[in-house]
């Protein structure tokens, strides 16, 4: 901050030095050029160069009244005489040839001599002007000029149309004027004042800021500590409208999101060990039944070990299954699938088993082959489980209908069974891992409320959508959108 604030009045200062010495340069051309019309009539009048040759006393006195000076009063006041210490040193010029008597006309001819003038009362610095007549020779000017200087200036000297000679300005890089350094002086002086002000203002607001920004950063900070530490439930307060208070947002939005990812994580864990639990206690208290003696081993408990091991199998399965979902990696190989086909393969080898329990099993295929964009072996996975769902909870007597219709690019698959239904508020968590409605739909085989959780993951990884909705049969509507 101090770095820019300083640069800045750094910046301000040279432009206004600039553009100082610029109205200075200019004011100074325009005088020059008036001093040179001056210095014509001067010619004119005196005849010549004679009066001004190497006579800087009548030089100065001459200049206190013309377009350089300042106050010509007060100039020519500055140069009268005042001790012998001021005096220049020259000598007293030779009387006027023209001058055998009487008094003299011009003011270098009285009988004091005169010394330089204050530099302050002219609007340029005297010692810079040179005169040159035609031939080159110098007619007055400090003697010390022996080179030309880059930079110079050589203004034409023009009597009554005539060239008369020539007048030089050395070049002057510094504002050399009183009032205008006293004028830079007081603009230094009150830029360096507003860089103070500036900078202790901006100290002050910067502090008030960083606190500002820094409490919320701090308290964000504690939360990311407690969510590292385990604590799951931490938020913190959401206060304004600023791009902190939506990182706040954001980040309360997280813990809530991984304090409900460890809470599906561990009823997923506690789901899985009840589901494999009970099949494992059944078959150890067979078995352990048989070694004990308490029961033989007759073909019928046999069998019924037998089905419980095909459950417990078809439990890993699915969990197995539903593993790979989660982790991208079950496979999936697309292709042109005729749906009507299809479903007519899996009805059939449904009617067994469906007409087993005196269910009806229905399909109609339509009029014309449906074809779809998808993996054969998932889709028929994705009707089995929706299928095998229909037989285990459907009462006993009733029936199954399976319709399958088309609607531009969307393919419609409805799976109807009757009694029992499912409460309308159930019906959205039918397609949750482990979820059971028992009451409502009385169970007779077992099931870990996996198949339709696996038929959403199914039908998501093609694009679709599954819902299950109040069937007209009286009891659910499973629709499969493709």
């Amino acid at each position: 901050m101090l770095l820019l604030l300083a640069s800045m009045v750094f910046t301000i200062h040279l432009n206004f030095k600039q553009g100082l010495s610029t109205y200075l340069e200019n004011t100074e051309q325009e005088k020059l050029q008036q001093l040179a019309l001056q210095l014509g009539d001067f010619y004119q009048q005196h005849d010549g160069w004679q009066d001004l040759q190497d006579n800087p006393r009548f030089w100065f006195a001459w200049l206190s009244q013309t377009a350089i000076a300042k106050n010509p009063q007060a100039a020519a006041a500055a140069a009268a005489p005042s001790t012998p210490e001021d005096d220049l040193g020259f000598e007293d010029p030779p009387p006027h040839p023209h001058d055998h008597d009487g008094p003299s006309p011009h003011p270098h001819h009285g009988p004091h001599p005169f010394r330089r003038p204050n530099k302050d009362g002219y609007i340029l610095d005297v010692d810079r002007l040179f005169i040159f007549d035609t031939a080159g020779q110098r007619i007055i000017g400090p003697p010390d000029r022996i080179q030309p200087v880059e930079g110079e200036q050589r203004i034409a000297l023009q009597s009554l149309g005539q060239p008369i000679g020539w007048l030089l300005v050395k070049p002057n890089h510094l504002i050399s004027d009183h009032l205008a350094l006293t004028f830079m002086r007081q603009q230094v002086r009150g830029n360096l004042w507003r860089l103070g002000f500036a900078l202790v203002f901006s100290m002050l607001m910067a502090l008030v800021m960083t606190r500002q920004i820094l409490r919320p950063l701090r308290r964000l900070a504690t939360g990311l500590h407690a969510l590292t530490d385990g604590q799951l439930t931490t938020q913190i307060p959401e206060r304004g409208h600023d791009e902190l208070t939506t990182l706040a947002k954001d980040f309360n939005r997280l813990g809530r999101t991984l304090a409900h990812s460890e809470h599906t994580r561990q009823q997923w864990l506690a789901d899985i060990s009840h589901e494999l639990r009970t099949p494992l206690a059944v078959l150890r208290g067979e078995l352990e039944a048989l070694v004990d003696g308490i029961r033989t081993a007759t073909p019928e408990r046999i069998l019924s070990l037998h089905q419980e091991v095909l459950s417990l199998t078809r439990l890993v399965d699915d969990l197995y299954q539903l593993s790979l979902s989660d982790l991208g990696a079950l496979d999936y190989r697309f292709e042109s699938v005729e749906l009507g086909q299809l479903i007519r393969q899996i009805t059939d080898a449904f009617q067994s088993r469906f007409a087993g329990k005196t269910l009806a099993l229905n399909f109609s295929p339509p009029a014309q082959a449906i074809y779809v964009h998808g993996d054969g072996l998932r889709l028929a996975q994705l009707l089995s489980n929706v299928l095998e769902n229909s037989y285990r909870y459907t009462d006993a007597g009733g029936e199954c209908q399976v319709t399958l219709a088309q609607l531009g690019t969307t393919t419609t698959i409805h799976i109807d069974d009757s009694a029992p239904s499912v409460d309308s508020a159930e019906l959205p968590l039918l397609f949750d891992r482990f979820h059971r409605v028992e009451r409502s739909r009385q169970r007779h085989t077992g099931g870990a409320g996996l198949g339709l959780a696996l038929c959403r993951t199914i039908v998501t990884a093609h694009g679709g959508n599954i819902s299950a909705t109040a069937s007209e049969l009286g009891g659910v509507r499973i629709t499969i959108q493709l």
